[in-house]
C-alpha cells in the first residue's frame, strides 16, 4: 500500500514517493530499481536493516538508484542511517528528502549518521552531536593471541571445557526451521531475562535471508547463543555483527567464543575489515551547530542518559577483540534545537517510551533514597527488548 505521495514544484520540478516497504516503485522510473534488500546489502551501514522493517517507510527519488528508510512521529521523520545508496549521490537523495519533508510540513532528524552527512548538514544549517563510534576490527588478528589476551583465552578455554561448540548455520543453502525455531527462543529467553533499559532497532535474523550468516552456539543439544552477520558497505567492511547474545543458562563468556569464531572464518576467508556496529561514547563527543548554553544541556543530558542506560558497555566489550579503527557517528537536527517532536522521535525509533524514561529515573531516585542500590532499581525496571544494533552480553 502507497503510504504519501508528493509532487511539487520546489522540487525542481521532480517527483518523489515514499512507500511501504512492500510495494513496488518501478512505475516511477526510467529504469529498474533495486529492490529494498539489494540496496541494504550493497550499500547499507550498521541500521540499514531498518529499511526492511515493515514499520518504516522508504523513500525513493527518480533518477537515484537508493532509498531512505524513516518513521514519521508527530511530523518528524527520523531516518535510520545514511541514505542508501550509491556513496557519490547520498547527499542529492538526502537533499531531495529535506524537500519532501518540507514540502509536508515535518521537521527531519537522523540517528546513527556519518561524518559525511554530519558535514552536509551543517551547510545546510543543522546541528549534530557526536555520540559514538563506527567501530572496525581487523579479522586477520587473531583476538585469542598475544600476552595481552590472557584473560579473553583463559575465559574463553572455560567456556570450550564446559562442552559448548560454535558452529556456522548455513540458512541460506540448508535452512532447518526446527533449529530457526530453537533459535528464536534461546533469542526470546535472552530478551526476557535482560535488566535496565535498552534502546534498540528491532532485528529479525531469519527474515530476510540474502546476505545473512548466523553462528551457533550449542551446548548438549541446546542452543545457548547466536551470533548474527549481514552484508554491508561501509567503513571498507563487507560484513558487520548486528547480534550476539547467550542465554541465561549459557557459560559466561559464551558470546565471546561465538565473537572468535567468527573472526576464524573472516579471517580464512581473507576478510581484513569487520564492522561492529556502533560503539556508544562515555560521555558526549563534538557537538556542532548548537550554542554553549545548548551545547552543555546536551552534554548534561547525555550524562544523565547514560547514568540511567548505560550503553558505553558495548563499547568496552568490543574493545577486547582489537578495535582497529573508529568513524564518529551523529545525531543530526535539521536546526540546531532539540524539540519535543524530535526526542519522542528518536525515542520511537529505539522503541523506548516516556513511561519507560519515567520508570527509570523513579527507581534511580528510590534505590537512592533507601540505600537499597541496584537491588530496588532492578525491580522498579520493566521487561525491555534487546539491544540489537551490536548487543553485548550481560
Amino acid at each position: 500500500m502507497r503510504i504519501d505521495f508528493g509532487d511539487s514544484s520546489n522540487m525542481s520540478g521532480g517527483q518523489a514517493w515514499s512507500f511501504a516497504r512492500e510495494e513496488s516503485p518501478a512505475g516511477a522510473f526510467a529504469f529498474e530499481p533495486s529492490s529494498d534488500i539489494d540496496l541494504v546489502r550493497r550499500h547499507g551501514g550498521p541500521v540499514s536493516h531498518a529499511a526492511l522493517n515493515p514499520a518504516f517507510r522508504t523513500f525513493r527519488f527518480p533518477g537515484i538508484d537508493g532509498l531512505i528508510a524513516f518513521q514519521l512521529h508527530r511530523r518528524c521523520a527520523v531516518v535510520m542511517g545514511d541514505p542508501i545508496c550509491p556513496p557519490e549521490q547520498r547527499t542529492e537523495l538526502a537533499a531531495a528528502f529535506a524537500k519532501y519533508c518540507a514540502h509536508n510540513k515535518w521537521s527531519v532528524f537522523y540517528a546513527v549518521a556519518s561524518d559525511e552527512m554530519q558535514r552536509f548538514n551543517g551547510q545546510a544549517g543543522g546541528g549534530a552531536l557526536e555520540v559514538g563510534d563506527l567501530l572496525i576490527a581487523d579479522p586477520q588478528h587473531d583476538p585469542e593471541a598475544g600476552s595481552k589476551a590472557r584473560s579473553l583465552r583463559r575465559n574463553i578455554n572455560r567456556v570450550r571445557r564446559e562442552n559448548v561448540k560454535v558452529w556456522e548455520y548455513h540458512g541460506n543453502s540448508s535452512p532447518d526451521p526446527e533449529l530457526e525455531a530453537r533459535a528464536e527462543l534461546a533469542l526470546e529467553s535472552w530478551r526476557a531475562n535482560r535488566t535496565g533499559f535498552q534502546m534498540y532497532v528491532a532485528l529479525r535474523i531469519f527474515a530476510d535471508r540474502p546476505g545473512c550468516r548466523w553462528f551457533i552456539a550449542e551446548r548438549e543439544g541446546a542452543i545457548v547463543g547466536l551470533l548474527y552477520m549481514t552484508t554491508v558497505n561501509c567503513g571498507g567492511c563487507r560484513y558487520s555483527i548486528d547480534l550476539v547474545f547467550a542465554t541465561p543458562d549459557a557459560p559466561r563468556h559464551t558470546s565471546e567464543l561465538l565473537v572468535v569464531t567468527a573472526f576464524k572464518a573472516l579471517r580464512e576467508e581473507g576478510e581484513k575489515a569487520v564492522c561492529l556496529g556502533v560503539g556508544p561514547k562515555a560521555e558526549l563527543g563534538e557537538i556542532h551547530g548548537f550554542g554553549p548554553i545548548a551545547s552543555r544541556v546536551a552534554r548534561g543530558v547525555y550524562q544523565l542518559s547514560n547514568r540511567m542506560m548505560p550503553q558505553h558497555g558495548k563499547t568496552v566489550f568490543w574493545e577486547k577483540f582489537g578495535i582497529v579503527r573508529r568513524e564518529p557517528v551523529y545525531l543530526l537536527f535539521e536546526r540546531p534545537r532539540v524539540g519535543v517532536r524530535e526526542l519522542g522521535g528518536l525515542l520511537k525509533a529505539y522503541n523506548f517510551t516516556l513511561q519507560g524514561v519515567f520508570l527509570s529515573s523513579l527507581a534511580a531516585i528510590c534505590a537512592k533514597v533507601l540505600g537499597r542500590g541496584e537491588e530496588l532499581a532492578a525491580q522498579a525496571r520493566p521487561s525491555q527488548d534487546a539491544s540489537c544494533e551490536q548487543a553485548q552480553p550481560a
